[in-house]
């Protein structure tokens, strides 16, 4: 028995949509651990237990979080409270401020070396220009 082109076709398309019908039922459905299947309606979703601080045990105000004085810190002091900034681009911080002024925002900041966008980033609410 010879199989034309267009029967090859037909079947080819009849072929891919049982298996398409075969992939939704198989999203829909879902078996639960003891082996039956269960609609996704049924499927109970327990969702992981978010802790909130205690505002007794970590007490966070704006009086803990001084900003550092970028302009009149020590490079000991700025390396040890903003973050990614060890001692050698804190003494570069320094040594730009002694030789071309204070600092007046963060693009002045970031032309020193070492001190790029990431760091402003991760540093901005504890840096202070005054």
């Amino acid at each position: 028995m010879k199989v034309t082109v267009n029967q090859r076709s037909v079947l080819l398309v009849v072929l891919a949509m049982i298996f398409v019908l075969a992939l939704l039922r198989g999203i829909m459905q879902t078996t639960d651990d003891e082996g039956s299947i269960a609609t996704n309606k049924e499927i109970p979703v327990n969702h992981p237990k978010i802790k909130r601080p205690d505002a007794k045990s970590n007490p966070v105000d704006a009086v803990s979080i001084k900003p550092v004085r970028i302009n009149s810190a020590s490079a000991a002091e700025i390396a040890e409270k903003l973050e990614g900034v060890g001692e050698a681009i804190a003494r570069r911080i320094v040594q730009r401020r002694q030789q071309q002024g204070p600092y007046q925002n963060f693009e002045q900041l970031k032309a020193v070396s070492g001190v790029g966008i990431a760091k402003i980033e991760a540093n901005k609410r504890k840096i202070s220009f005054d």
